[in-house]
């Protein structure tokens, strides 16, 4: 449990609640950078980005509250649970990650950084989810992303998600 300045709890209880390995429509936290999971709290909170449940809880939270959370799960190891891919996909994946120029932002693996999320090892099933988001222009917090996705169709997007999830990333 967390106490911000305020004095208000930040507990990753909460949020553990959703965020676990039962919860496969949900993005994986243990381990993401931690000024990407507090960006994405703030654009919640400020209705930047669209997701009731996680914009009720998000407005619930103070500046110092957000910081804290997002730094215990940046301190935790990352989950990279690495299920295994279909074959036939993988070089198909590669191809469509290398034509998205995905590892310009992402990292030459995948990995992130500061404010960047990680991919590699995310649940495929939210990475899909959200790529499809960006996509449709029903996820605006990041514009570019909303453009760059544009040229894929929904099974080259699903294709890429189930790579990108396939990868094992090591800090």
């Amino acid at each position: 449990m967390l106490v911000s300045a305020t004095g208000r709890t930040a507990d990753t209880t909460a949020c553990i609640a959703c965020h676990n390995d039962k919860m496969v429509a949900n993005p994986i936290l243990d381990g993401q950078h931690a000024k990407y999971i507090e960006k994405q709290l703030h654009d919640l909170k400020k209705d930047l980005r669209i997701h009731a449940q996680m914009q009720g809880i998000a407005k619930t939270l103070d500046d110092k509250q957000i910081a804290d959370l997002s730094k215990a799960f940046a301190s935790k190891k990352w989950a990279n649970p690495s299920p295994k891919s279909n074959p036939a996909i993988q070089e198909e994946g590669k191809n469509l990650v290398r034509k998205g120029n995905c590892t310009r932002c992402h990292g030459s693996e995948l990995e992130g950084t500061y404010n960047i999320p990680r991919l590699a090892g995310q649940r495929s099933q939210y990475l899909k989810t959200t790529l499809l988001q960006y996509k449709n222009k029903e996820r605006n917090n990041f514009p570019p992303m909303s453009s760059m996705l544009n040229r894929y169709s929904e099974e080259e997007i699903g294709v890429m998600a189930e790579y990108i999830a396939g990868l094992t990333y090591h800090d």
